[in-house]
């Protein structure tokens, strides 16, 4: 066996090939939910190439290429590609190396446009926003939202800070990998632990970032602006508001209701119903009858002056119920 050395770095002869469509098409079959199904195979024809032709070959020598910049280089560990990939995928790594390209020197701050950075990864806002919380449950991201008090609280683009020092998986999380990663992370160690002359390195169990938060938001101060609805937007919830309801009505509180009203229109003056009882439903739940006004002072006026004529007639069509109680929908 020769001592030259391969294009991979070992002592064996390879052979260096590429395959290629030969524009035939051989008839087969293939087993499909029990039954033959026939199809066609692209024939395919090998050309081969001389070692010295395929190290010669460089993509570099083509294209414009960038040059060198000092600062134009986003570093990251090839613990990332190797092992967190599988926790983080390939795009929580790109949406990573993302926001670390922002974070230069010892920076660990930044506030990217995330439109752009979507638009970059040929992702929605939305994907990138999935992995930036993948991100954060696993320690690599945490964000803040921004608003300038200068500029009357105007909100504006939220502020990451970055993780710079690239952490080693817990146990548990080396436990949840497939085993072929388990023993290449086995020999990573190995290696590194050659490198660094130490004798052992154990694993540190997970970190529960959530807590982490947590104690961060607790040290945080609350602050609840009284929201504030235009009119549409007010009307607009109260008809949501309104068909939630009634989506709760069943058929037996409507017929209930129905019968309370015919026994209710004997009682009061037709003016008194249509201004303080038209436009009323109830619905039943565990014996309380929870009867709904389209109007706050409908509310206030039925529940003043009303009450007793209301269970009074709901006791002529319903004797199993324990009481009521009246709401308005706006």
């Amino acid at each position: 066996m020769s001592d030259k050395k391969n294009l991979k770095g070992g002592s064996s002869k390879l052979l260096y090939y590429r395959s290629r469509p030969t524009g035939n098409r051989t008839p087969k079959t293939k087993i499909a939910h029990g039954k033959q199904i026939p199809y066609y195979e692209e024939e395919l024809e090998r050309i081969y190439f001389k070692e010295e032709d395929v190290q010669k070959f460089s993509l570099d020598r083509h294209g414009q290429n960038i040059p060198y910049v000092d600062g134009h280089l986003t570093i990251i560990n090839n613990y990332m590609f190797d092992y967190w990939s599988h926790f983080l995928s390939a795009e929580g790594i790109a949406l990573f190396g993302h926001l670390l390209r922002y974070c230069y020197g010892t920076k660990d701050i930044c506030w990217p446009n995330l439109e752009l950075i979507a638009l970059k990864m040929n992702k929605s806002r939305n994907t990138v926003k999935k992995y930036l919380a993948i991100l954060e449950e696993y320690g690599f991201v945490y964000h803040f939202n921004v608003q300038n008090a200068d500029k009357n609280n105007t909100d504006e683009s939220p502020l990451f800070k970055v993780r710079k020092k690239v952490p080693f998986l817990s146990h548990e999380l080396y436990e949840q990998m497939p085993l072929v990663l388990q023993v290449d992370h086995d020999r990573y160690i190995s290696h590194l632990l050659e490198t660094c002359e130490k004798e052992d390195l154990e694993l540190d169990t997970s970190v529960n970032y959530n807590d982490l938060y947590n104690e961060l938001i607790d040290k945080g101060r609350i602050q609840r602006k009284p929201q504030q609805l235009s009119l549409f937007e007010a009307e607009k919830q109260m008809q949501i508001k309104k068909q939630l309801l009634h989506q709760d009505v069943t058929d037996v509180d409507k017929q209930l209701w129905s019968d309370f009203i015919e026994e209710v229109k004997t009682k009061i003056s037709k003016p008194s119903f249509d201004t303080w009882l038209k436009g009323t439903f109830a619905i039943k739940r565990d014996g309380i009858y929870t009867i709904y006004a389209p109007h706050k002072h409908v509310k206030e006026w039925l529940e003043s002056r009303y009450c007793n004529l209301i269970t009074d007639a709901l006791r002529t069509v319903d004797t199993n119920f324990t009481g009521i109680k009246i709401e308005s929908t706006s």
